[in-house]
């Protein structure tokens, strides 16, 4: 997705904060407890609840999904004072549908800017749209400008949209489609905008850009927030794995799909019988509901399979710029090594069908200069192990760990690992390896 090294940069940075926020958000979640009159809604859940259709399920939080196989294609434009990444997608079967999406994005990314941003009053400017929820037939992506009012301060003009494709139609899906029809939705978005505006002013308090700040007006910016709502006018939303994120007044309010599993059809409501896409090996298959893969794309390598009875989770971290020759075979050797040995893994697991195979390695390969022997290195750096288990033990014991681990991943804002400690239930912890080479001989060296 990412052809330099600053574009990884600012997509990695722009992720990173959105990943802060929710996850900020959502400690405070459960907390908030708000009381309201909502006999309306549930009579209006008791009319419509023996029509729910098979795909207005809400989410199961011990199921799975699978990503789009859709390619995702950078692109990078650069027009007088201001500098715009965004994409195209390739791969749907519709090339009508695709066309359509590919033009409003297009659109979006060249025009949509200049609502908000004068370039007559900033001196440069930075357009970012990248995508946030590429599964399930659906497309999500957030569109992010900001413009630097002068050279002598840090004022800035943000601006922050969102937009969700329904890749059946290629329309865009509105707010309310994304909850079942028996969700009580003015009561999911009270107490989403509740905790969003509480969370905004602690995180404002804490920055330093309030002195004092009175909570006491939420309950007023809360109804108008469902005014607004109930109006119409609520309609600036993405996506992600986790969450529906609405822009609403330079703030977010996201609305934790854990929270309201029950009434969140994200996962369901766009699937359709046939294929939307020309391949099927692009996506990922079979993640955890509400686990995130966007950062995956920094990763040189992975391998992912979550199967009836084998588990693989492998993925190599490795920068090919400016790398050696011998670092390319290097590389090239170990994911010869890696795919043999996942082949000899399925294998065993097509054979003993009443174990649980997995097979779980972080490695990271990197190129540096040691001045203590003044000589170019190449570190290898392997981590993880290999397990197997009864299929009742993986169920029971391993994959609520996994599960765990890969919902929480992103919350740093940093690169994940995606190696898992199965220490306290195995007995077994994941093993470490670091070995050196000299770049220009391939020969091992001590460190």
């Amino acid at each position: 997705m990412f052809k330099t090294i600053k574009g990884k940069l600012i997509f990695v940075v722009i992720f990173s904060v959105i990943c802060i926020i929710i996850t900020s958000i959502l400690v405070m979640y459960k907390r908030i407890d708000i009381k309201y009159d909502n006999s309306e809604e549930i009579s209006k859940i008791e009319e419509t609840k023996a029509n729910e259709s098979t795909n207005e399920k809400g989410i199961d939080l011990k199921g799975k999904y699978n990503q789009n196989d859709l390619k995702i294609i950078e692109k990078r434009v650069t027009k007088e004072r201001v500098e715009i990444t965004y994409f195209q997608i390739d791969g749907l079967k519709d090339q009508k549908i695709q066309d359509k999406i590919n033009k409003e994005i297009e659109i979006e990314a060249l025009n949509g800017y200049k609502e908000n941003i004068d370039l007559d009053k900033v001196v440069n400017a930075s357009i970012s749209l990248y995508v946030t929820a590429n599964f399930s037939n659906i497309l999500s992506f957030s569109s992010y400008s900001w413009g630097k009012i002068n050279d002598d301060s840090d004022d800035l003009i943000n601006v922050q949209k969102g937009f969700t494709y329904d890749l059946n139609t290629g329309n865009l899906i509105k707010l309310e489609d994304l909850f079942t029809t028996n969700a009580p939705i003015t009561e999911i978005l009270r107490k989403s905008a509740y905790y969003g505006f509480v969370s905004n002013r602690a995180e404002m308090n804490l920055s330093g850009d309030l002195q004092v700040n009175d909570y006491g007006n939420i309950e007023e910016d809360v109804a108008d927030f469902i005014e607004q709502y109930k109006n119409g006018k609520i309609t600036d939303f993405y996506c992600t794995p986790s969450a529906i994120m609405i822009v609403y007044d330079e703030i977010y309010i996201p609305v934790s799909f854990e929270e309201w599993a029950d009434y969140i059809n994200i996962y369901n409501k766009y699937l359709s019988s046939e294929s939307l896409y020309k391949s099927n090996n692009i996506g990922y298959k079979n993640l955890y509901t509400l686990t995130d893969r966007t950062l995956n794309d920094f990763y040189y390598y992975t391998n992912y399979q979550n199967e009836k009875n084998y588990f693989i989770e492998i993925s190599v971290l490795w920068d090919e710029d400016n790398s050696s020759d011998f670092e390319k075979q290097l590389v090239s050797n170990k994911i010869k090594d890696i795919e043999r040995e996942v082949s000899d893994l399925k294998v065993k697991a097509n054979q003993d069908t009443n174990n649980f195979y997995i097979l779980n390695y972080y490695i990271e390969i990197n190129g540096f200069f040691e001045q203590s022997l003044d000589e170019n290195l190449v570190s290898v750096t392997e981590w993880g192990n290999y397990y197997d288990m009864t299929i009742h033990d993986f169920e029971t014991t391993i994959e609520p760990i996994i599960i765990k681990y890969d919902r929480s991943a992103n919350e740093g804002g940093g690169i994940p690992e995606y190696v898992y400690n199965f220490t306290d239930v195995l007995k077994i912890e994941p093993q470490r390896l670091t070995e050196y080479y000299n770049i220009e001989t391939g020969e091992k060296v001590v460190v």
